[in-house]
């Protein structure tokens, strides 16, 4: 099990912590106004690093930031892939190839490399490495150690090789951890790790971790703790998760939902500097503003998001988008009178109240029904918008779990849920609709790739796709990597030539109203969508990386349907004067 996985696992439990809790503030492991000439120096001198009352450490900017610009690019500390893409990436570069186009370590027989190169730059992490994975396998283990231990261990023996003065163990070191406020829902987790990682480092006890610069088991839980809330997951070009890794300077960015920047790998450099964290100003981002990055899928309506940021990193956030009293497109259901506005969503228990301040028109008491925005009208069918919501959760959950395993269960219960949650209102940006339409997209685009080519699937992965692009549209700020990608799905599919273009409709109204399209109509819908996208992956993986490796191939495909267009337009009119020739002849 993965990293990402675990902690997500660990979420599902209940959380003891309340919900005016906030983080306690480490004032001992704040550097000093100094401490940046010595350490955080892949920070530029333009971000500076200040302390805040409510969050602790962030990061500030002294001069104006456009959309897309790259604020600053780090190596992270430490990385490790997870299990599943040991054989399918380099350990050192994180770049793609397929176990036929990488090399295998010859001893451990578990770590893949591009090349000599990319082993030689990984030799500091894996020497010790790939001694402890012998180890392990022959003890007669079966499952190796998870990315999270295997991250931790190279975090280990690098600092033991540095010693404690170095400034890349300080930087570690001064990774806020916040034991003191860790849940007992999360002793498990952090226990697993420790006792792990003291059996993966091939110790006998926890006494002989002071070789590594631990001096105590409580040191140790500290260390644990710091690595915990202070993980990023590394992803490829189209953001799937590829491992955990550890970057303190990155680290030092705090969180909001509603956030001015992103954290990318858009894999823009030789494979020797990957994999590189860069982060992206989402927006424009002014003289003395923080910059400020999202932990957690912002696309989860605000209880979600707050269970999730408590659970895991110990804080409620109060961004401008939680502290709202606006509805919240995450978590709404369509007016039922039909005019366009949208109500709340009912919660278990109780109905969702709109502000005091709003009143019914007529006799002036306060409103305990869930109301639409617009016109008032009450949402009347609250049991069954509950029920929806209940069983979509439930039904998402499993179908997340079973997308590698068992991708036609999962897809069947995609295909199943979807209407369900529709047909009881949920607007296309509310969970979990929402993200159910890009898991049953992500589904039938690698069913493409896999099997025939039906024209019947490709159009269902066009709807779907469309779906979720409208709904990332309503939640998400112009030009997020998230919207970025969706829509450079939802392009390609339409560029995808057609095994069977459908016959006309019975009348030019119809046709008209026909989605998808199909023909010359369809190509130039997927040229506009895919310049629509190029313009968002510019913003979200950095103008200067041109979108990233997503951003390059979308450029790619543009030009390719530029082409093709303009030889069907040719086409065309050679078709048209051909014909008009022939009546000519034939009047003559």
């Amino acid at each position: 099990m993965s990293f990402a996985k675990l902690k997500a696992a660990r979420q599902d439990k209940p959380s003891y912590v309340t919900s005016n809790a906030l983080p306690s503030q480490e004032s001992s492991a704040v550097p000093s106004e100094g401490a940046k000439e010595s350490l955080y120096k892949s920070i530029p001198d333009h971000l500076q690093i200040r302390t805040s009352a409510v969050s602790g450490r962030g990061l500030w900017t002294t001069k104006p930031c456009l959309p897309g610009q790259v604020l600053f690019a780090v190596k992270p500390h430490v990385a490790a892939l997870s299990n599943e893409r040991l054989a399918l990436h380099c350990s050192q570069c994180f770049g793609g190839g397929g176990n036929a186009g990488l090399k295998r370590c010859t001893q451990c027989q578990l770590i893949y490399y591009c090349d000599s190169t990319c082993q030689n730059l990984d030799w500091i992490f894996h020497k010790n490495e790939c001694i402890a994975l012998q180890r392990v396998t022959a003890s007669g283990e079966t499952a190796i150690p998870s990315d999270a231990i295997r991250c931790l261990g190279r975090i280990m023996w690098k600092r033991q090789k540095q010693g404690p003065a170095s400034p890349w163990t300080q930087e570690i070191d001064l990774l806020q951890s916040h034991k003191q406020e860790v849940q007992p829902s999360a002793y498990e987790l952090h226990t697993h790790l420790a006792i792990s990682l003291v059996r993966y480092l091939g110790l006998s006890s926890p006494s002989e971790i002071a070789a590594f610069g631990i001096a105590s088991g409580a040191d140790l839980a500290n260390f644990v703790s710091r690595f915990v809330t202070n993980t990023f997951t590394i992803t490829d070009p189209s953001l799937a998760p590829l491992g955990a890794s550890v970057s303190p300077p990155v680290a030092l960015v705090n969180h909001s939902c509603d956030p001015n920047a992103v954290v990318v790998f858009p894999r823009s450099r030789p494979n020797s500097q990957e994999p590189l964290m860069q982060v992206v100003a989402l927006r424009e981002i002014s003289v003395n503003e923080e910059i400020l990055t999202a932990y957690i899928d912002t696309t989860l309506p605000k209880a979600q998001r707050q269970a999730s940021l408590r659970e895991t990193y110990l804080f409620s956030c109060a961004c401008s988008l939680c502290t709202s009293t606006q509805s919240d497109l995450r978590d709404c259901v369509w007016c039922p009178k039909a005019c366009g506005g949208v109500c709340p969503a009912p919660t278990e228990g109780k109905f969702t109240r709109l502000p005091r301040s709003c009143t019914y028109p007529h006799n002036g008491t306060e409103n305990s029904l869930s109301r639409c925005t617009q016109c008032l009208s009450a949402l009347q069918k609250t049991d069954e918008v509950l029920d929806a919501l209940r069983i979509g959760q439930q039904a998402l959950d499993k179908a997340s779990i079973l997308q590698f395993t068992d991708p036609a269960k999962s897809k069947q219960l995609c295909s199943k849920l979807i209407p369900i949650l529709t047909s009881a209102g949920l607007t296309p940006s509310s969970h979990p609709l929402l993200a159910l339409t890009r898991l049953y997209t992500a589904l039938l685009i690698a069913d493409l790739q896999s099997s025939s080519l039906s024209q019947e699937t490709l159009d269902e992965a066009v709807v779907c796709a469309t779906k979720a692009v409208a709904g990332l549209d309503r939640i998400l700020r112009y030009g997020h990597p998230v919207r970025g990608i969706a829509r450079a799905e939802l392009g390609k599919l339409l560029a995808v030539d057609e095994p069977a273009p459908r016959p006309p409709a019975a009348s030019a109204a119809e046709e008209a109203l026909r989605y998808p399209p199909s023909g010359a109509k369809r190509l130039r819908m997927a040229l506009d969508v895919l310049l629509q996208a190029r313009g968002e992956l510019g913003v979200g993986f950095g103008a200067p990386n041109e979108g990233g490796a997503v951003g390059r191939e979308v450029r790619e495909d543009i030009v390719r349907l530029e082409r093709e267009l303009g030889v069907w337009q040719k086409g065309l009119s050679e078709a048209m004067r051909d014909a008009n020739e022939a009546k000519t002849v034939q009047r003559s």
